[in-house]
């Protein structure tokens, strides 16, 4: 094997290679960097599997000229981000997109740690674009000595290297040779590792790649059923679990009664304090097992929660000032500029708990090894959380934890804390059976026991002068955490967990603290101020189990609760101002792209500007009334606005959505095709989300438990929605895909409804029950003092 040699790569990297006698492996691999640089960095990589100075850790260049990429992320289902990061790659490499034949994601021992996956195009591209664009350096300089030729003479495409006459492929660059190509990481919890190094990246006037359709090299599998799902996974001698749950989240158990072994010859009971189950390798056996000893198991009573009616009282009486308030720009004291304005609007909003509800339920596969080595397969958006979680329950080291990614159904947000539920528990069950252990979860427990997008209320006050201009805004966001990190069978086991949320010291991704999510859109208003506020969950604080409603982050976490009632606020004071809500709304922007999408929806909705309501609105008709409301958002670098348009039956309080017309200016669209699949995906669960859900409970527990006592949005309820893309390539970033989608319907249809009908609905979801509560209510646009 030749000595290796060092090339310093564009004065930012360098690559190392080794020549191999007889082939081999050929790799592109990444190192480390300057991590002593960075505090904690050396004793977070300690805690790795892999080691990136020696893996090949991002990029994978082999020698018949495909390519292997590697990321923590996971795509959740869907597909379309690993289609937007294969043209990502593709482009900076001047290779095809077929090139890349093999993605590895969310693997604890085979990727690097990729955090959550969230904001693939935010943190998770800008990855994978520099780890492209590096080896493309790389591949210049080995190609300029391979041809003999300046690098500016070389002419890439279709991942070959074209000079004077002569041309060699990547994989002929590589064949025969390690190599090692160091460049600056750092690691930014909970984001996973970052690429710090600013590499020369493709100029977006030479894209030929992105911005092109490309088809979603996922649908042909799932739609061949030839997909691996997690819920195919087997192992040898796997055995099946059923969990028996206490009726509370504050029981405990008292008795846990007999198994019946002549029903049930080949079942175990396992009981671990609280967490109750069954196991058998017969699955069925399992299933009737458990639901005839749930019959017999005794516990404890628990009150503590306060049922759906008493919700937005108990909200208003947690604790908000355990954590400062979070504030966003804007002022701190508005009063001044309040006091002066000629006419106020002032009102609360809320928000119900609602729940991730992915369409199968959760469930997880669990092999502990007699060495203690932990293997765990399921479908997580937070695999390195999740093999934290699992270590610090075991109370081991995290090389004994390997989390492995497989297919599932997605749900948005929550696992990105670690566990989707399940995982845990079938770790507690092969620990303590020396089996691999797979848990199902049933419907009823999904939807009962997993976390819910929390709940939470605002106050809005809006200041107008005589002209009708916004002159003070101000508004107090109220929500409790949504960062439970805790595995639900941990705490029922009562094994070591991450403290509380309300006890943990606060940080990125823990704590209580309500970020101030919403950015501010209306500058050419006069003073603002923003304040969010934080609290512990409902009910954990009572309960003997330290379980509450447990929540942890939705799509457009926070920023869902924050946008609601700003956008319906900003709606209700054009009304009070007799002004067309939509240029209402430009007349306070000097952001031209929040301008440019607020224009374009209006073109391509037909908006006819008039002032709202509409007139001769009114709820007491008993025929269909209609209305429009508009909303609009900026999340993740990309400007939003919507306009959705409604037919509300008074006589049994439908709202029935006809149109919604959505318009995005991300910056450069990667590809029209799939971020408009995706979006049209954002705005049906962001229609569920206004129009269906909200989580049933009682003073113990959560009483939804299936599709009928947690509806959500069908096929029959389906509008016709346009989206038309507003892309401005020569901003030259990419925006937020279709995260955000999903908060815009809530208040445009809230807004939509008040069009119709004079009325006003604060609540989400504006549920049949509360259209026909608003038709004896006599609520004017102005409500007086904000509710104690």
């Amino acid at each position: 094997m030749d000595r290796s040699q060092t090339i310093p790569i564009t004065g930012m990297a360098t690559l190392t290679r080794r020549k191999l006698i007889g082939g081999g492996a050929l790799l592109i691999g990444f190192g480390l960097f300057g991590c002593k640089s960075v505090g904690g960095t050396a004793e977070y990589l300690e805690d790795m599997a892999i080691d990136p100075t020696n893996a090949a850790s991002w990029v994978e260049v082999r020698p018949d000229n495909s390519i292997v990429m590697r990321t923590g992320n996971s795509d959740f289902g869907q597909g379309t981000i690993f289609t937007a990061y294969r043209q990502i790659v593709a482009e900076e490499m001047s290779t095809t997109v077929d090139a890349i034949t093999t993605i590895v994601m969310g693997d604890t021992d085979r990727t690097p740690d990729g955090g959550g996956s969230y904001a693939f195009l935010g943190e998770g591209s800008p990855n994978i674009r520099k780890a492209a664009a590096y080896v493309y350096q790389a591949l210049l300089d080995l190609g300029a000595k391979h041809l003999n030729v300046p690098r500016q003479k070389l002419v890439a495409r279709d991942g070959t290297f074209t000079a004077n006459g002569k041309s060699v492929t990547y994989g002929e660059l590589v064949r025969g040779q390690e190599l090692k190509l160091t460049i600056p990481v750092t690691p930014l919890w909970p984001m996973g590792l970052m690429i710090s190094g600013t590499p020369p990246t493709k100029p977006v006037s030479e894209y030929t790649i992105i911005g092109k359709s490309v088809d979603n090299s996922v649908i042909a599998s799932k739609v061949s059923g030839t997909t691996n799902w997690l819920s195919d996974f087997k192992l040898p001698e796997m055995l099946h679990a059923r969990i028996i749950r206490p009726p509370s989240f504050g029981s405990k158990l008292k008795s846990v009664g007999t198994l019946d072994k002549n029903a049930f010859p080949n079942t175990r009971l396992v009981v671990k304090k609280n967490l109750v189950a069954v196991v058998s390798p017969d699955e069925w056996e399992a299933v009737q097992a458990a639901s005839a000893l749930a019959g017999e198991a005794k516990w404890t009573e628990w009150k503590g929660l306060p049922g759906n009616a008493g919700l937005n009282h108990a909200l208003r009486k947690l604790n908000w000032t355990k954590v400062p308030a979070q504030k966003a720009g804007g002022k701190d004291d508005v009063s001044v500029s309040m006091k002066a304005a000629e006419r106020t609007h002032k009102a609360s909003y809320y928000l119900a708990y609602q729940k991730h509800v992915p369409i199968g339920p959760s469930m997880a596969v669990a092999d502990v090894k007699p060495d203690g080595t932990a293997f765990v397969y399921a479908h997580v958006q937070n695999a390195q959380m999740l093999r934290r979680q699992i270590a610090r329950m075991l109370n081991t080291s995290l090389d004994k934890v390997v989390v492995r990614s497989l297919p599932g159904p997605g749900h948005y947000g929550r696992s990105n804390g670690g566990s989707a539920g399940g995982e845990d528990e079938a770790v507690i069950l092969s620990k303590e059976l020396g089996q691999p252990v797979r848990v199902q979860w049933s419907r009823a427990e999904d939807v009962q026991w997993s976390t819910q997008s929390p709940a939470g209320f605002s106050d809005i006050e809006i200041g107008l002068d005589d002209s009708g201009k916004m002159v003070a805004y101000k508004a107090d966001h109220y929500m409790p955490t949504m960062y439970e990190n805790r595995p639900i069978g941990a705490l029922l086991a009562g094994m070591p967990t991450e403290a509380r949320p309300d006890q943990v010291k606060e940080g990125m991704g823990v704590g209580i603290t309500n970020m101030m999510w919403d950015q501010w859109l209306y500058d050419g208003l006069g003073d603002y101020a923003q304040r969010a506020h934080g609290s512990a969950q409902v009910g954990e604080a009572d309960s003997p189990l330290n379980i509450g409603l447990r929540c942890r982050s939705m799509r457009t976490p926070g920023h869902f609760q924050q946008n609601f009632p700003r956008e319906l606020a900003i709606s209700e004071a054009a009304m009070l101002a007799g002004k067309d809500p939509l240029q209402f709304r430009i007349d306070h922007a000097t952001d031209k792209r929040v301008v440019g999408v607020l224009e374009k929806v209006r073109e391509v909705s037909g908006w006819v500007p008039r002032p709202s309501p509409t007139p001769g609105a009114s709820l007491a008709k008993s025929s269909q009334v209609r209305g429009r409301g508009v909303s609009t958002i900026f999340r993740q670098g990309s400007y939003w606005a919507c306009v959705c348009e409604i037919a509300v039956t008074p006589s049994d309080g439908t709202i029935r959505v006809e149109k919604v017309t959505v318009v995005v200016d991300p910056g450069i669209v990667i590809n029209p095709k799939q971020l408009k699949r995706q979006i049209e995906g954002g705005i049906t669960m962001g229609l569920s989300q206004a129009l269906r859900e909200e989580v049933q409970f009682d003073e113990g527990i959560v009483t939804s438990q299936d599709w009928a006592s947690y509806p959500i949005f069908t096929m029959a309820d389906m509008p016709e929605i346009e989206v038309v893309l507003a892309g401005q390539p020569d901003v030259g970033v990419y925006g937020g895909g279709a995260e955000a989608a999903n908060a815009l319907p809530a208040s445009a249809i809230a807004a939509a409804f008040a069009d119709a009908t004079g009325k006003v609905i604060r609540q989400v979801p504006l549920s049949p029950k509360r259209v026909r509560e608003a038709t004896s209510e006599n609520e004017t646009l102005s409500l007086g003092p904000l509710p104690a």
